[in-house]
């Protein structure tokens, strides 16, 4: 039992802390332009952003693996949507550049749950949150 019990409690640890530093903060792997001012707003021209529709838990260790065979998805989607449902957001993360981008729509992403897309919206520097105009599958 003490067996089965050890890999949800740290995996709820990891959630939980995953929240929490949202709360508080942009996470540790943003970028340095977590270090502006609080006050800066978001660029004037909209830009695009490619990258996969995760959870913020997920996107914070980089890959859907520990959560789908801890939560048993069988998909990307069906593990962004069960993290979400409790309690992440939804976020996008670009592989390549390994950064996690807040949204500020939680509606849009949930029709691309664990699809990798293009988000259209301007990108507030000091939050690392894309205000959202548009996603489209890629």
């Amino acid at each position: 039992m003490r067996k089965r019990l050890l890999p949800i409690v740290a995996i709820l640890a990891v959630i939980v802390a995953a929240c929490s530093s949202e709360k508080t903060s942009t996470s540790a792997s943003s970028s340095p332009a977590a270090d502006q001012p609080a006050a800066a707003a978001p660029s004037g021209a909209a830009q695009s952003y490619t990258g996969e529709i995760m959870d913020s838990a997920c996107a914070a260790m980089g890959s859907h693996e520990m959560m789908m065979k801890q939560e048993g998805a069988k998909d990307a989607k069906e593990c962004t949507l069960k993290c979400v449902a409790g309690g992440s957001k939804f976020a996008l993360f670009d592989a390549a550049s390994k950064t996690t981008y807040q949204l500020d729509d939680q509606t849009k992403p949930k029709d691309f749950a664990g699809q990798k897309v293009k988000v259209t919206g301007t990108l507030d520097s000091s939050t690392h949150t894309i205000h959202v105009e548009n996603i489209e599958a890629s």
